[in-house]
């Protein structure tokens, strides 16, 4: 069978270093043929990977979309709120898509994606590799076996390392509501994604607490400057010293994320003066972020199943954690570790699974999905995606009413919040 071809739009860290990165290694299921990035350096960069024809390489997605189709499938891997407009003008133009998570920064345009991708009759992939892990894979055929009997309670915990939320939600791309989706689905819609298809139920309610409570100006040390390349009285003792960690790696290391949102260019002396001048300098308790440090969500399904799933991004290191409580039995399991225990009431016995799973790549998620994705295109099995946008909707729409309720302090009746986004999309 023939590679899938493909039209790159955005050939940022997502764009280039998974996406395009799959393609080169996996020629023979995926050429990216095709490549709308705005900034020169990048652009260049992906355009000389995979010797794309240069009037095939353009700064504007819109120029790029706007000629006859030359590719089956747009991959559109921009910043959040980048999503919506290239979406829909490429599924109006006959590709298939795969999209970023998550769909759109706003739950009317979520809507407004999926439905246009059911009317054009196009496959739109939504990226969440967590349902492509072997260890969330195994973890699901256990839930769906019966041998916990009939599933009760699930407990799940992300627990974000200070560094990574200092990076992506204090300084970064993600830090505040006007540039990204509430952190809720910014950072945690795999988890919520993994909720709903582990129990295969719709949600029924949702409410949700949380605040920032330490990335804040009042936090600040005294006598810290804007800035932790003007010389801060703290810089020796502070865990977020942006000289330290951005310039303290070699140029092997940071010529992966998180030091290639600096740029293009892995020299100390680059990243140095991205820090004089870019987001990533800024004291983390001068910025201008406003995303939850943590958050809790309390969630009823259809059918009386509770779920509480929890955020917080104070970590000394990464971890997902999960417990499910059955009528039967027990599961616990910790994502990095590989590692998943499963208990029977009345029994002291303990059955223990080791997944061995790849360090990068979201265990092996990234590489599964772009597996699955190509292989349903090339056979035209496009009834096998398995995280599609109509999927894929019901978590992002339960993220924004979380959201809604932690803002607002009530309890969100799902069936009803569906409605009014409904009625949203219809007057939109």
């Amino acid at each position: 069978m023939a590679a899938v071809e493909a039209v790159l739009i955005g050939g940022g860290n997502r764009g280039r270093y998974t996406y395009g990165a799959w393609a080169l290694r996996h020629p023979d299921r995926l050429r990216i043929v095709g490549l709308a990035e705005p900034v020169a350096e990048r652009r260049a960069a992906v355009a000389a990977e995979h010797r794309i024809e240069p009037d095939r390489v353009v700064a504007d997605w819109r120029e790029i979309l706007s000629g006859p189709r030359f590719a089956e499938v747009a991959i559109i891997a921009t910043s959040d709120t980048l999503h919506v407009e290239p979406a829909l003008e490429a599924l109006s133009r006959g590709h298939h898509l795969l999209l970023e998570k998550p769909i759109a920064p706003d739950p009317v345009d979520c809507v407004r994606v999926v439905d246009a991708a059911e009317k054009a009759e196009r496959v739109v992939q939504i990226g969440h590799v967590l349902r492509y892990t072997e260890f969330y894979g195994r973890l699901r055929e256990i839930v769906s076996s019966g041998r916990l009997g009939e599933i009760v309670a699930i407990d799940m915990k992300e627990h974000v390392a200070h560094w990574h939320l200092a990076h992506s939600y204090v300084r970064g791309k993600f830090r505040n509501r006007r540039i990204a989706a509430p952190i809720v689905l910014a950072k945690t819609c795999h988890d919520l994604d993994l909720l709903a298809w582990l129990v295969d139920r719709p949600f029924r309610r949702v409410a949700s607490f949380g605040s920032l409570s330490h990335f804040r100006s009042d936090a600040a040390p005294p006598g810290a400057p804007d800035r932790c390349t003007d010389g801060c009285p703290v810089q020796d003792d502070c865990l977020h010293d942006a000289v330290r960690f951005y310039c303290g790696p070699d140029e092997s290391l940071a010529r992966i994320w998180p030091w290639t949102d600096l740029g293009i260019d892995p020299s100390r002396e680059a990243r140095r003066r991205a820090l004089e001048t870019g987001p990533y300098g800024v004291c983390v308790y001068r910025c201008d972020n406003d995303v939850p440090d943590h958050q809790i969500l309390a969630i009823e399904f259809d059918g009386g199943v509770t779920a509480t799933f929890t955020l917080q991004g104070l970590a000394t290191h990464e971890r997902r954690t999960i417990r499910v409580s059955g009528t039967r039995g027990e599961l616990r399991g910790v994502f990095q570790d590989g590692q998943i225990e499963i208990t029977r009431h009345g029994s002291l016995e303990r059955e223990t699974l080791r997944i061995e799973a790849p360090l990068d790549g979201h265990s092996g998620g990234d590489h599964g999905l772009l597996s699955h994705f190509t292989d349903l295109l090339r056979r035209r099995a496009y009834a096998e995606v398995r995280a599609s946008g109509r999927v894929s909707l019901e978590s992002h729409l339960l993220g924004f009413a979380a959201e809604e309720a932690r803002l607002h302090g009530t309890v969100i009746e799902m069936p009803e919040y569906r409605d009014r986004i409904a009625r949203e999309v219809a007057v939109a």
